[in-house]
This record gives structure tokens, sequence and C-alpha cells, in this order.
């Protein structure tokens, strides 16, 4: 907070979320009284203590406010220990052990930072957080070469050349509304970003239902096939077709230069040394998931004749509670995706 500033991005303190006008006035009428502050200790001694707590401390953490003094991490981590330091230097001044010279006496514990290294995926998500936007990087940098290879950029769709037209945009999703039509049925709006911008897509019923949830969560990364539309002067997409793929594996693709475009992955079913074994992606829809329901349901055993099966479904394995009989045609009708229907 107190270092010059040069070839940076800044911010005003009113922009970061979570941190009070009134908050922010006293923060700039200090620096502005007393000149930069020189450490989080100066910070927290000049500060008054009521304005020192978690919610504030975070903010400002979080935005970057504070990376002059430590490791993001290493703050967020000694958060307690700092409004404890305030508390203390507020309580001895209001008690009176000042020393002549306006230095307080060694009557509080010292603040010194715990340990901690922020990791580039916290920063980033701290910074979204805090500020609205990624701000010292972004983690789909150098992937517009694949983008634009299998898709389009969201940044360069224009109405003129875009507008009405299918196209296949990839990102993260940034923000999730979901919504119960009056019908009774589920629908979603998500806004999803690459490196180039963001744009808003809606998910009607008959679409919803046929998209899997992991593709419907903040910070999945998406394949979407849909119609660019305007809609007051700003382009939004339809979706027709959304799956969710592995952020790594992309990245890894462009390292070796081997690019391929996002595929869904099938559901498995494999024998184990204890059974079988049934590997469900985060791709598959819900409704796949419901059909695989019904067929072990189906083939469900009333004795100890039948084979243990093992669910491994978005890094969670369950084990199903009862014993299933096993064949081909199951796990055919289980990995080619098949409708049930009773009698299967």
């Amino acid at each position: 907070m107190s270092e010059p500033i040069n070839k940076r991005i800044r911010f005003g303190l009113t922009a970061i979320k979570g941190l009070g006008e009134e908050t922010v006035d006293v923060i700039m009428a200090e620096r502005k009284r007393g000149g930069g502050f020189a450490s989080l200790e100066d910070f927290a001694k000049r500060v008054p203590a009521k304005l020192i707590n978690k919610k504030t401390l975070e903010a400002l953490t979080f935005s970057g406010a504070f990376d002059i003094f430590g490791d993001r991490m290493a703050i967020f981590n000694s958060i307690e220990d700092l409004t404890k330091f305030a508390r203390e230097q507020e309580e001895a001044s209001e008690s009176g052990q000042i020393g002549l010279f306006g230095a307080v006496e060694d009557t509080s514990v010292d603040f010194k930072l715990k340990p901690g290294k922020a990791a580039k995926e916290d920063i980033l998500r701290w910074e979204r957080e805090s500020l609205g936007l990624f701000v010292s990087d972004h983690p789909l940098k150098g992937l517009d070469k694949y983008f634009e290879k299998y898709g389009h950029l969201i940044g360069k769709l224009i109405p003129e050349e875009d507008g009405g037209e299918k196209r296949t945009l990839h990102g993260l999703v940034t923000a999730v509304r979901k919504i119960t039509t009056k019908k009774g049925k589920a629908m979603a709006i998500l806004e999803v970003e690459d490196t180039s911008g963001k744009i808003e897509c809606a998910i009607f019923p008959m679409v919803y239902e046929k998209i899997a949830p992991a593709a419907m969560m903040q910070d999945a990364f998406v394949r979407i096939i849909g119609k660019i539309d305007e809609r007051n002067g700003e382009l939004n997409c339809i979706v027709d077709e959304m799956k969710v793929g592995d952020l790594k594996n992309i990245q890894k693709m462009i390292d070796t230069e081997d690019l391929k475009p996002l595929e869904t992955t099938k559901v498995s079913m494999r024998k184990e040394a204890s059974g079988y074994g049934i590997y469900i992606p985060a791709t598959v829809t819900r409704k796949t998931v419901n059909e695989i329901k019904k067929y072990l349901m189906a083939s469900k055993t009333m004795d100890d004749t039948g084979v243990s099966i093992q669910i491994h479904i978005q890094d969670k394995v369950v084990n199903l509670p009862f014993q299933v009989q096993y064949s081909d045609q199951l796990r055919l009708a289980i990995e080619e995706g098949r409708p049930f229907e009773d009698g299967s």
C-alpha cells in the first residue's frame, strides 16, 4: 500500500468487494496524514481496531492490496493474529501505556506472519471474488490457439457476422443462475469467459436436462455449441450442446502441440478384484445416470449369487448396497447409454 506503482494495474479501494465506504475513507485519510503504510504492523497501529476485522482484512488480502507486505496465503493465515494485534495496540493506547514519544511499551505480543504460500489457483479465485475479474494472470492464458482452431473467441464475435449463426465457444463458467420456469421446468443462465471476453449463455429446459451437472458449476471448463443472439446491443448464446472438459489435459496438449477437440468421455464398466466398477465421468448427464440406476435396480439379486458394484462418479466412490447379476448385456447397455425399458 506504499510501493510506487510502475506499469501496474491500479484499482481504487472502493472497487474491492467487501470493503465498506467508511473503511476506505478512514484508510485513505490516514494514508494522506501519515504517508504510506510501511508494514502490516504499521497498518494495524494506525487504522482503528474496529475496522481491522476479518471481512476487511480478507478483502484487502484477496485483492492484492497487501502484496507488498507478504504472500497472500501467509497474510490470510495470519488474519486472526493481526486483528488481535490491532486490539492490543488500541487497548494499550487507551490505557495510557504509551511512552513519552508515542511508542507503545512492550506489553503486547509481537506480530509475525504465519507461513503460507498461495497457489496460482487461490490467487486467481481470490481476485475474482474481490475484484470481479482476474488480474495477475488468467487460468486460460495461452489457450487462444486452441479456442480458435476448434471454435471462436468470445471477444471476436460481432453481430454482423455471428448474429443468428451457430458457433462453438470454449471458456470458464464464472457465474451460474438456475431458474424454475412457470411450468416448473429447470433452466439456467451462465456467464462464460475466455481470455478475450465474456458472454451470457441461456440453457433452456429441453437442453438443460441433457447437460451434465458438472458443466453448470462455477469454474467448470466447457465447450458450448449454440446460436449467437443479439439483445439490447449485447451478444448472448442460446445453448444447444454443452460439455465439460479437463483444463489440465488441454494445457498439456498445448505444450506438446498435440491439439485435439474436447470430447465427452463415455461410461465404462470394468472387472475388478472385488467385483465390478462403473466409471461415470463428469460429462455424463443426469438422465444417463438415472438410466444406469434403473439397469442396476432391475439386475438386483436377493442372495449372494451376484457381484458387488462400486460406482465412481465425480471423484467419489459409492459402494452399491446390494449385489447385481452381471452379464455382458448389462455392461453394454450401461456403456452404450441405452435407454432402460422394462424387461430389458
